[in-house]
């Protein structure tokens, strides 16, 4: 349901960029009045972003540094209320891998802040891991998207291991195209792949096909191209630090924006 709604949301607003809201507080030294003031502060410039670069995005991207220092039953759920208002959605980009309980309270937590998707690592497999994650998204109708290729560079340390040969392909393979496999076998929302690697968005974009959307970090601050990465088979890119640092957000979001059509 959750990719649906991405997808007409993008028609909409005429994106398929999703502003990553990678705001950091400074609470070192701070008494409980100045970090009372910090987060006063942080709240305040992450709804402030919202406002000014709403109308360019198809989403938005929430980490922990700004979940942790706001406090998701605190400032993030107003946070999110704006999203919301603005006609987005919010995506909670904790990277969920841990067994089965911890991550069923962990969900609750992120969907109980009215999260509408959670990105979630494969790594943990599917029985007695994200069983409960892809359980409660589907009971509350919220969405899981997979990571399957990050952005940094070594990202091939781990997602770019070559791994056994399975009962169906019977030959050894880049662990990303067994988790692009399981992503469409678990007919998730999304899956992470770097804006940083276009090859790999090739590869993983002829596993999935039009079925599961490619949504690509990295761009920009990292040196990854929106276009680049739309070309090589991306549905959505993500942008962060290079629109929430620059001086004029709003007009930054528009390019990136731009690039994407």
């Amino acid at each position: 349901m959750y990719k649906r709604k991405l997808t007409a949301t993008s028609f909409v607003k005429k994106s398929k960029l999703i502003i990553g809201l990678d705001l950091v507080a400074n609470m070192t030294g701070k008494d409980a009045a100045g970090i009372k003031a910090e987060k006063d502060r942080l709240e305040k410039e992450a709804l402030r972003l919202v406002s000014q670069t709403a109308e360019h995005a198809a989403a938005f991207k929430i980490n922990r540094q700004l979940v942790l220092p706001l406090g998701v039953y605190e400032g993030i759920p107003r946070l999110v209320d704006k999203i919301h208002a603005e006609g987005l959605t919010a995506i909670i980009d904790c990277k969920l891998n841990d067994v089965e309980n911890t991550n069923r309270v962990i969900t609750k937590y992120y969907f109980d802040a009215g999260f509408d998707a959670i990105i979630v690592s494969p790594f943990i497999g599917m029985e007695g891991g994200l069983d409960s994650v892809f359980e409660a998204a589907t009971n509350r109708k919220r969405g899981v998207i997979t990571l399957c290729y990050m952005s940094h560079p070594g990202a091939k340390d781990g997602f770019g291991l070559t791994v056994a040969a399975d009962e169906k392909s019977r030959k050894p393979e880049p662990l990303y195209l067994r988790f692009a496999r399981q992503a469409r076998l678990w007919d998730v929302d999304g899956v992470i792949v770097g804006a940083t690697f276009p090859e790999k968005i090739q590869e993983i974009k002829a596993v999935l096909g039009d079925e599961i959307p490619i949504m690509c970090p990295g761009v920009g601050a990292q040196g990854g191209s929106a276009r680049d990465a739309i070309e090589a088979g991306a549905n959505f890119v993500i942008a962060a630090r290079s629109i929430v640092e620059a001086p004029d957000p709003a007009a930054a979001a528009a390019a990136l924006a731009a690039e994407t059509r």
